[in-house]
């Protein structure tokens, strides 16, 4: 494959535009023997003269010549619009920032503090992306996006995170299970009962098996799994087990009468919200408004 460099093309097209190699050195802003060496380089690639030259005669373009300038003007054209085309991705880019939210966060927790954020910018891109804790930590890794927020008390290796608020997760059963309404619930009972859970294999269902088990209720029985709460949440209300869900997330059910959080014996089951960035990624401008606006957010010291 033929492997030419920009600099050699605009000499071919300098000196066939101003008619003389010291003209094209004057244009570029380099020797005429620099110009002379790219042209003789360039002709050693093609295999063949691009100007015929001789001592006091001003130089001719031959029949490869002729067909070289025509696509150099065209290559170099292409260039000149990418450069373009660059320079408003930047200017675009240097306004936006992408967000990258586990669904619970974003739906119940981070909602309104992500909308009053766009609001209050108008000038600045904001767009959120939601999934599951592993969609997070990808998308901020192959740097798609600026900046994540997921549940989890474990530093994610390869990239830089901190805890900028907690969360409790509760224990929720439908509203007629027969440890609805009781009192001091002790792990060991809670133990007997079916569970309605994420996949044990997932980021999430892991955090949840680990903390359930501080608090003595190990080696549960998964009678359901889901990756999504809305499916969980309705397996949960059919009456199918015990869900161990953010609060947040929880509350219109509750105050609904349709879900029942359980009095547990037990510590507060706390789990950290944690913000991820690329170690090796500086944060724009925005990005680090975004981050510090979140990390302010009075949302999060309401927790």
């Amino acid at each position: 494959m033929l492997n030419v460099s920009m600099r050699r093309l605009q000499a071919v097209l300098a000196i066939a535009d101003h008619g003389t190699f010291a003209a094209a050195a004057d244009m570029l802003g380099i020797s005429q023997p620099s110009v002379s060496a790219h042209i003789q380089a360039l002709e050693g690639q093609l295999g063949g003269p691009i100007f015929l030259r001789g001592k006091g005669r001003r130089p001719v373009l031959t029949e490869l010549g002729h067909t070289v300038v025509g696509h150099a003007r065209e290559l170099l054209a292409s260039v000149d619009h990418m450069q373009a085309d660059l320079a408003i991705v930047r200017s675009t880019s240097s306004q936006r920032v992408v967000f990258s939210c586990q669904r619970s966060l974003a739906n119940f927790v981070l909602r309104k503090a992500i909308t009053d954020y766009a609001v209050g910018r108008p000038d600045t891109h904001l767009m959120v992306s939601i999934g599951k804790q592993e969609d997070v930590i990808r998308e901020v890794r192959d740097g798609s996006s600026d900046v994540g927020c997921f549940l989890s008390n474990e530093e994610i290796r390869g990239l830089r995170s901190k805890v900028i608020g907690n969360q409790r997760l509760v224990l929720v059963v439908a509203a007629d299970n027969p440890l609805a309404g009781r009192r001091a619930i002790k792990p060991q009972e809670v133990r007997k009962h079916d569970f309605v859970a994420p996949p044990p294999s997932s980021l999430f269902g892991r955090a949840i098996t680990k903390l359930l088990a501080e608090v003595g209720i190990s080696q549960i029985n998964v009678a359901a799994q889901a990756t999504e709460y809305h499916f969980i949440r309705e397996l949960v209300v059919a009456g199918l087990g015990i869900s161990c869900s953010p609060a947040t997330s929880v509350a219109a059910d509750v105050a609904a009468g349709k879900l029942a959080i359980l009095d547990l014996d037990a510590p507060p089951l706390l789990i950290g919200i944690r913000m991820v960035t690329s170690p090796t990624r500086q944060l724009s401008p925005t990005a680090q408004d975004f981050t510090d606006y979140l990390c302010a957010s009075p949302v999060l010291r309401d927790l």
